[in-house]
């Protein structure tokens, strides 16, 4: 027997159980965390609670394509998810909420993008996120933008509008929002003689106050205005244009391009238009977890190839333009490095000082 713990593996072993004895021991006593193994993300999600910000009332494009969505994502990911709908501050309280959440992975949210960009570039007042360091799990479309005038108006085309001899009221949501920054900057360039009348909480706000008459127009994402033109109550004037160009969808409606004709301006048109191609994306609050950041990922992959979320998409009329987290994030960087001499139009436009 001594023979057996004097070289053995018998002797091996209790040296092996004293070292660790030893080493919880020591760990305690300096206040070391013992390491965790990483959970698999899989069963971390299962049956939790995803909460899910929608940063608008509901019923607008965001809400729409947040809800179609929805089911897909409790499919790929196991979670419950928990749409909430967290209006105010033309979009921008939403967007803090999600920045801001503890980064377990458990909030999530699309945003308007181009409202989260001109808010942070221009510094204004109430934005506690960074672009940069979002958690981006990908981007479920691009916006196609377009002005629009309600039923009635006297304004039928760009041009009537450039030469009217009165003050036209466009409708907006709240400061940096992409509704009142696309008026404000076409306002400026394309000298439009339009009064931008904004602090509406949602697209569907505005369009209530084109029905009671308060207002002209407004400007939005073409999905989200589809439904007021085939009702006959709003109809098309002036197109973002797909890459510059007329979109196969509005093919008689010229793009805010062809109605500039100074090279600054056509430079702040083609910011705006790189901002837009942000337009819907999710993301959740810095710091989530590689793991658990790439199941994200990869769920949001497979619910946006799903044939069933994609002809519901199609139902309800909700184009789609598929980024990964990757592209997402490195669009926006390049975005967010707008030039000196642009990015003092922009700060203008949100100031309200154009």
């Amino acid at each position: 027997m001594n023979n057996l713990l004097s070289g053995g593996p018998l002797r091996r072993i209790m040296h092996g159980a004293l070292v660790l004895v030893l080493a919880i021991a020591i760990g305690g006593t300096l206040g070391l965390k013992p390491v965790e193994a990483k959970p698999d993300a899989a069963a971390f999600y299962k049956g939790k609670n995803l909460s899910f910000i929608v940063p608008y009332t509901p019923g607008g494009g965001y809400d729409v394509y947040s809800r179609i969505l929805a089911p897909f994502l409790k499919k790929y990911t196991g979670a419950r998810v928990i749409v909430r709908n967290m209006p105010g501050a033309g979009g921008m309280l939403g967007v803090n909420e999600v920045y801001n959440a503890p980064p377990n992975g458990l909030t999530i949210g699309i945003q308007n993008c181009v409202g989260s960009i001109t808010n942070q570039l221009t510094g204004v007042k109430g934005v506690r996120y960074d672009l940069t360091k979002f958690s981006w799990i990908g981007r479920m479309a691009t916006n196609l933008r377009v002005l629009v005038m309600r039923k009635g108006s006297d304004i039928k085309t760009i041009e009537e509008l450039i030469n009217a001899k009165r003050n036209v009221k466009i409708g907006a949501t709240g400061l940096g929002g992409s509704t009142y920054v696309d008026a404000v900057i076409t306002k400026k360039v394309l000298n439009l003689p339009t009064e931008v009348i904004h602090g509406y909480d949602s697209s569907p706000e505005v369009d209530l106050g084109m029905l009671r008459g308060e207002i002209e127009g407004q400007w939005g994402s073409y999905s989200s205005r589809l439904k007021m033109i085939k009702a006959g109550e709003q109809f098309v004037i002036l197109q973002s244009g797909d890459k510059g160009k007329r979109h196969p969808l509005l093919p008689d409606i010229p793009t805010y391009f062809e109605a500039v004709s100074s090279e600054k301006g056509k430079r702040i048109l083609a910011t705006l238009s790189g901002m837009h191609e942000t337009a819907r994306p999710i993301a959740g609050p810095p710091g989530i977890s590689k793991e658990r950041l790439e199941f994200l990922r990869q769920a949001f992959d497979k619910a946006m190839h799903d044939p069933e979320f994609i002809k519901k998409a199609e139902k309800a009329k909700r184009p789609l333009n598929y980024f990964s987290g990757e592209e997402m994030l490195k669009l926006v960087k390049s975005v967010m490095e707008v030039p000196e001499d642009i990015k003092e139009i922009f700060i203008k436009a949100v100031e309200g000082s154009i």
